[in-house]
């Protein structure tokens, strides 16, 4: 039961859910019960009010403290109440549905759910259907004609552009829909906008013409010569009259002017003077030889003649119209000549020319009253240039005739109405209108259709026109083709006397003072101040005339507020002129608030937009409705770049509750309104609530999917609170999205480099797996609001990852009101086998374009040679090989002998490191010398030196930015390294694994621990050219593309031994040096990895003595040795080691500074530290194995005395370090070491499993055990079998398989097909645990499991004992690796030295805590062991 539920519910819960649901049927009630405590889940009681209840945990704007108690009659006490959002959400989504009347149960079951129902939508199989379809009823519909989609899986086509049509069904491209032009099949040239080009050419003849914009040929002219567009456009304002109806009169009216024309073509050339004079309404051209000449004529009643026939009443359903059947106008004109003239008559439609009376055309299309003598005229019989000139003739003899509107009905009969003293016009051909009301709008268009009796009724000038029609349904055309009103330009309306006896609409009657009360204060003027004048501003627009002799200023004044009260949704600004003497002019705007992208509640930084300055302006008042309409759900973005704000609202006087309620209906309000913000602005000023209304909402950014585990947006807005419910983006639901066409057009923030797509590479979705795990990803969407150009969205989110480095994947997919772009990093996983490779990406979801930036290398190269800057030194110059990995090549580029540290040499020897400081160019294209070692034979090691503080970089070409880096500590021997090649050549692992491999070297022996137990010389200098060599990395691996904060540390053998040490030392992890650590074959928990100062004493005095150095004074003994050859250390050094055991090996010593502990005491300690460690043995190992340089050494000087000295050393070790005897015999006998001379070999065999299990495999086990105890990180290892390896080889099988020595052309034929296949698999192992801690997954943010092997388990102990892997060819997982043998050191022998202990009078517990390993807290009891083959211990 949650901490905000009340302690009792049922009883109270049926006596008040009537109230409050009061539509919920009672048999629905029960079934209610279990949903309704998640709707009181954080609401009080007491404050539940009609339409919201307010949630405990929300916070007020200037009081942010959450309400600590609360104590409420009827309800339970909380203390230190606080809910989880889970409780806040509750309640406010439930308070919404209340709110908005979804008051089913459905409904709230569903909104409760929420996230849950999303992610079981997003499991369930969806239908994706292809391009040129949509998806319905899981169904795959295509697309209708005219209509397209280019976008798989979408849920809608998307309808062609205006005045383009698809040839079929199933278009997947918008290139698919075509205009007429394109369509026509006469061979009809179109031009760059597939209209019909006006000027053709006949294929057959050759000869030019013209058409005219639907394609019809001008019949009129044809011609040999070319002609230019130009010219057939102005052809096409004129018309040739045919002679029929042309009447040759000698007493015709005079042409106004006449004209030789002095051209090629005079034709062309009086066409053009007609065009340019206004007086002019057509013209004639005569042929008088030699010359042709053009007369002007204007319209006049004496040369022009229309006669009418079949007059009938009662047209088109209107009682007061009179039809004629036909109608044929006819042109006078004087003829010069003998050949009768051609006449060329401007279409009259648009014609501003006069006869007494002179007209123009207004752009208005229709007008509320003055239509009078409406004659329509059959389509068959009439034309519209006819009927203008009977509509010009019968106005011009009409003393009462203002003008006349002239309309051809689709299809049908052209009508002229004459007009006296309209009052308004309307309709304006540039006015906005809503497309959904092209067929039921009496006013405009003023067209309504009737659908039970399939009538279409046109409204003209206050009467009806009825024609019997069924529309197309989805057409685009209108009712009417044309549709013109024309006004006397001088007309006398307001003064003409009556007793000319014209009719008169009635004067508007006063508005009384209620009504124009009522509508004034719906308005409020407007300050221009606040207005900006924009000619570039594109705004929609209502335009009406008021003709004065009917409106008062005040009436005209009224008039325009109510019209605005009318277009409820389309008008908010309303604008009264008077610019005109015969009219007021009323132009009505949407809302043409802008306001700035400041995320504040002050509302001064919003303004009014218009093309021009009003002298008059009023705004509409906003009153908001009761009840929240829409139901907005919240965006899961914190943060909103490029949104278009509509206004902004200060709600700090309010409650949240109240001030999230009144945000909502503030969108409602506004049809443009597609989403709004409620936030807490001004943080870091206390804070104050806003609510921001949006236009559009932008590019969504901060995605709340991923909770911030990676980002490449820029999410940082401490100043706005939007994580605290209610706070935050919300969205007007997508149905009710589709903003109106007034609304104010979004553009997306301008891209400052344009997009290349050659410079991505487009992938199929063939070519990724989705991995639901991923969790590195950014996510953006962007409204489709803001562009509907999917191109412009598509370069946008290109652009934002071109801009960071760490993206590499960019994809979209195409949702209701947005475009989802998802940002990657580096999610390229490939499967490596002998065949070749298979890489894919891996991606969160699926999605329609999928997009990859190529690999951008940080190197330059010069000549063809890598090279990379060192900062502070200079320029590293590399080189660049080619390697075969099965049968894919790759290219590596390689820095080989980099300097990390100057050389210890003279008085740097036993020093701690020191930088080296160089400039200019490095050669850096082969390896240098290798550090000395114990049984090194100067005479046969040239690449050996004390100048030896190197380290080798190898970067696959194109490796992602920000790659993970292996640093691999090892030092080379006799014969490993062949010239110009290391002898660990990172290469192979680096080219599967796509990461960086660094290689380096570092002292050991006495170079590198020499301790004289005093302060004069501590030791450890090995231990700090490690640390040495990662600091360069962590200073200098950006340079090659690598990431300093995904370092792997790493060493084999007696160097896992002393790295390992990095794990417990504070400088190394504090330093945050390194993440990861894969030592392999050695642990700090050996017994033998670290010395104490007195034995570091007494080793330093040995080898002093060796060399001859005197021994009185510890600085005597540093001054001698560093005066000696290192060839004489090095050989003194094998001397003594090979008469000596494990215990006395130079190694890291307790100097109570770099290590100030033991490291089986500093493992009993929870380590802060997080790092995964990946750790594993060898059975080909041990120390007999690893003394074969020191034995072949001592044999090429002739001692082979002391090969027995050290066997006997080595079985001496067993009893540890003080040489217990009690515990080497129990070790000889269950090991049985007992021999004899003539069995050797087995001797040899049993000591080397002995010193093996004691000093390597066992404490590796325990280091595993306590590590995945203590410390923080995933813990996993591995073991190779016996002879699984090539031991002719100085490296084991486990580093050979991890380096890809199979591959290496100097072992050419001495691998098989399994081993390269073995190693194959282990280096992508290896390098998924170098890139994300766990050699499963390829990615941190991934858990997508390998395909090329079986999962490798984790090393958690588990009944049958802890698990591992065994690298061998099928590479199973098993458990209870070495459990009795190690069971032997950690408990029997344990066992018996506590005795022994006891028996002397006892230790102190942590002295002998310190001699135990770390792992010795198995649980098993040794001797009820019962496994087959163990040893019983009751001897």
């Amino acid at each position: 039961m949650p901490a905000c539920l009340p302690t009792f519910l049922p009883s109270l819960l049926l006596s008040f859910l009537p109230s409050f649901f009061p539509s919920l049927p009672p048999s629905l009630l029960p079934s209610f019960l279990p949903l309704l405590p998640f709707f009181l889940l954080s609401c009080h009681p007491s404050k539940l009010s009609k339409y919201y209840m307010p949630c405990y945990t929300l916070r007020e704007a200037k009081n942010k403290a959450p309400l600590s108690r609360h104590s409420q009659p009827g309800w339970g006490e909380v203390s230190e109440y606080s809910p989880g959002p889970s409780c806040e959400e509750a309640c406010y989504i439930t308070a919404r549905v209340v709110r908005a009347g979804v008051l089913g149960l459905e409904m709230l079951a569903e909104v409760l759910k929420g996230e849950e129902e999303s992610l079981l939508r997003q499991e369930q199989t969806e239908v994706k259907c292809p391009e040129g379809s949509y998806s319905q009823d899981e169904e795959c519909i295509p697309c209708p004609v005219g209509f397209y989609q280019e976008q798989a899986g979408s849920l809608a086509c998307v309808p062609c552009p205006v005045g383009r049509m698809t040839i079929s069904a199933g278009a997947f491209s918008q290139t698919h829909c075509v205009t007429d032009c394109q369509r026509n099949e006469a061979g009809l040239q179109c031009d760059q906008n597939g209209q019909y080009r006006a000027s053709q050419k006949d294929r057959g003849s050759g000869k030019a013409f013209c058409v005219d914009g639907e394609g019809r040929r001008l019949p009129w002219w044809e011609t040999e010569a070319p002609l230019e567009d130009s010219q057939c456009l102005m052809m096409q304002k004129f018309e040739k009259v045919p002679e029929s109806k042309v009447i040759f009169d000698a007493n015709a009216p005079v042409a106004v002017r006449s004209k030789v024309p002095d051209s090629e073509f005079p034709v062309m050339k009086c066409l053009t003077d007609c065009t340019e004079d206004e007086a002019c309404s057509f013209f004639t051209v005569s042929r008088t030889e030699p010359e042709i000449s053009c007369d002007f004529y204007a319209w006049t009643s004496d040369n022009v003649a229309c006669m009418t026939s079949d007059q009938k009443q009662d047209a088109l359903g209107n009682s007061k119209a009179t039809s004629f059947g036909s109608l044929r106008c006819q042109v006078k004109v004087r003829s010069r000549g003998q050949d009768s003239p051609a006449v060329y008559l401007k279409k009259g439609q648009g014609s501003t020319t006069t006869l007494q009376k002179s007209f123009e055309p207004t752009g208005f299309q229709n007008m509320l009253s003055g239509l009078y003598n409406p004659i329509v005229f059959s389509a068959s019989g009439a034309n519209l240039t006819d009927a203008h000139l009977f509509c010009l003739l019968a106005c011009d003899r009409d003393l009462c005739c203002d003008g006349f509107v002239l309309t051809q009905v689709q299809g049908g009969a052209i009508i002229c109405g004459l007009l006296s003293s309209p009052s308004v016009l309307l309709c304006n051909v540039k006015d906005w209108m809503d497309p959904s009301e092209a067929w039921a709008n009496a006013t405009c268009p003023g067209v309504t259709y009737d659908q039970e009796s399939h009538q279409v009724i046109l409204h003209l000038g206050g009467q009806e026109f009825i024609k019997s029609l069924t529309p197309l349904e989805g057409t685009q055309d209108t009712f009417t083709n044309f549709q013109q009103v024309y006004l006397w330009k001088d007309s006398d309306m307001g003064s003409r006397p009556e007793s000319v006896g014209c009719r008169k609409d009635t004067v508007p009657r006063p508005a009384s003072p209620t009504e124009a009360g009522l509508t004034t204060e719906l308005f409020s003027p407007v300050d221009l101040n606040q207005v900006i004048v924009n000619g570039n501003q594109s705004l929609s627009s209502q335009k009406h005339w008021l003709f004065k002799h009917l409106f008062s200023a005040q009436q005209a004044n009224l008039w325009c507020l109510s019209r605005c009260v009318q277009e409820h949704s389309f008008c908010q600004l309303a604008e009264i002129t008077e610019s005109a003497s015969l009219y007021f002019t009323c132009t009505l705007y949407p809302e043409a608030q802008v306001c700035d992208d400041i995320m504040e509640s002050n509302a001064q930084g919003c303004r009014l937009v218009l093309p021009q300055m009003p002298k008059a302006l009023f705004r509409k008042k906003v009153i908001l409705e009761d009840k929240v309409k829409n139901f907005y759900t919240r965006l899961p973005f914190q943060k909103l770049m490029g949104i278009s704000i509509r206004n902004k609202v200060s709600m700090s006087e309010k409650s949240i509750s109240n001030g999230f309620f009144e945000c909502e209906r503030w969108c409602d309000a506004d049809p443009c309104c597609t989403g709004f913000g409620f936030l807490n602005v001004s943080q870091l000023k206390g804070g104050e609530v806003t609510c921001l209304t949006l236009n559009s909402l932008g590019i969504q950014m901060c995605s709340e999917e991923n909770g911030g585990a990676w980002r490449i947006l820029d999410c940082g807005s401490p100043d706005i609170e939007v994580h605290t419910y209610p706070f935050g983006w919300y969205q007007k639901p997508i149905a009710q999205n589709n903003a109106p066409s007034f609304c104010p057009l979004v553009v997306l923030p301008s891209l400052t480099e344009k997009v290349s797509l050659d410079s991505w590479q487009s992938l199929a979705l063939s070519s990724v797996v989705v991995d639901p795990s991923i969790r590195h990803f950014d996510v953006a969407h962007v409204s489709t609001a803001a562009t509907s150009n999917f191109s412009a969205v598509r370069d946008l989110c290109l652009s934002e990852c071109s801009q960071h480095e760490a993206c590499l994947i960019t994809t979209l997919q195409t949702q209701p009101g947005a475009v989802r772009c998802m940002f990657y990093a580096d999610t390229q996983s490939c499967t490596h086998s002998l065949q070749g490779q298979d890489c894919r990406l891996l991606l969160r979801e699926e999605a329609t374009h999928i997009y990859r930036k190529p690999g951008i290398s940080l190197l330059s190269y010069e000549a063809s040679v890598p090279s990379v800057p060192i900062s502070t030194h200079g320029r590293l110059l590399g080189r660049s090989q080619a390697i075969q990995v099965g049968t894919s090549w790759k290219q590596v580029d390689q820095f080989l002998g980099v300097p990390y540290a100057a050389p210890p040499l003279a008085e740097r020897r036993f020093q701690e490191p020191e930088p080296l400081n160089w400039t200019g160019s490095w050669d850096a294209s082969k390896p240098r010398a290798s550090c000395w070692q114990p049984g090194t034979r100067t005479s046969t090691s040239p690449g050996v030196s004390e100048d030896c503080l190197y380290l080798n970089v190898f970067i696959p070409q194109n490796v992602a930015p920000n790659a993970s880096v292996l640093v691999f500590f090892h030092n080379t021997m006799d014969g490993e390294e062949s010239e110009g090649w290391p002898a660990i050549d990172g290469s192979f692992l680096a080219a599967v694994g796509n990461l960086i491999v660094v290689t380096a070297s570092y002292r050991v022996g006495v170079f590198g621990f020499l301790s004289s137990g005093s302060g004069e010389v501590s030791g450890n200098w090995g231990l700090l050219d490690q640390v040495a060599a990662l600091t360069w990395v962590q200073t200098h691996i950006r340079g090659f593309g690598g990431d300093p904060r995904r370092v792997s540390l790493a060493a084999d053998r007696g160097g896992a031994d002393v790295a390992s040490i990095h794990l417990l030392t504070a400088r190394a992890t504090n330093s945050q040096l390194f993440r990861r650590a894969l030592l392999m074959g050695g642990s700090a928990l050996s017994p033998a990895a670290v010395i104490s100062h007195e034995r570091a004493q007494q080793q330093a005095i040995a080898l002093a003595k060796e060399v001859s150095c005197p021994t009185s004074s510890s600085q005597e003994v540093v001054s001698c040795l560093r005066q000696k050859p290192a060839s004489v250390l090095n050989d003194a050094q094998t001397k003594l080691l090979a008469v000596s055991g494990p215990f006395h090996y130079w190694g890291p010593v307790i100097d109570g500074q770099f290590l100030r502990e033991p490291p089986a005491r500093a493992l009993k300690r929870s380590l802060r530290v997080e790092v995964d460690l990946l750790i594993g043995s060898s059975q080909d190992d041990g120390l007999i194995n690893r003394a074969k340089a020191v034995k072949q050494f001592e044999e090429s000087q002739g001692r082979t005395s002391s090969k027995t000295a050290f066997y006997q050393a080595l079985q001496n070790s067993l009893g540890g370090e003080d040489s217990d005897a009690r515990v080497e015999a129990a070790a000889t006998w269950y090991y049985s070491l007992e021999h004899s001379t003539d069995d050797y070999a087995s001797f040899s065999r049993a000591l080397e499993n002995a010193t093996r299990d004691y000093f390597i495999i066992c404490p590796i086990i325990d280091m595993a055990s306590a590590w995945a105890k203590r410390a923080r990180g995933n813990v996993f290892m591995y073991h190779v079998p016996e002879s699984y390896g090539h031991g002719s080889l100085e490296l084991l099988a486990d580093v050979q398989f991890a380096f890809g020595l199979p591959f290496y052309p100097a072992y050419e034929g001495q691998f098989s097909l399994e081993e390269k296949s073995l190693s194959l698999k282990i280096m992508q192992y290896f390098s998924h645990f170098i890139r994300s801690g766990n050699p499963n997954y390829p990615y941190e943010f991934s858990r997508k499991v390998p395909t090329f092997a079986t999962p490798w388990p984790d090393f958690v102990p588990r009944a049958g004992g802890e698990n591992y892997k065994e690298f061998s060819a099928l590479l199973p997982n098993r458990q209870g690796l070495k459990k009795a043998d190690c069971s032997f050191w950690s408990k029997y022998i344990s066992s018996l030295k506590a005795s022994a202990d006891g028996a002397k009078g006892g230790q102190s517990a942590e002295s002998e805590e310190e001699e135990l390993t770390a792992g010795s807290g198995l649980r098993e009891d040794l001797l009820s062991l019962q496994e087959p083959g163990s040893k019983s211990y009751s001897k």
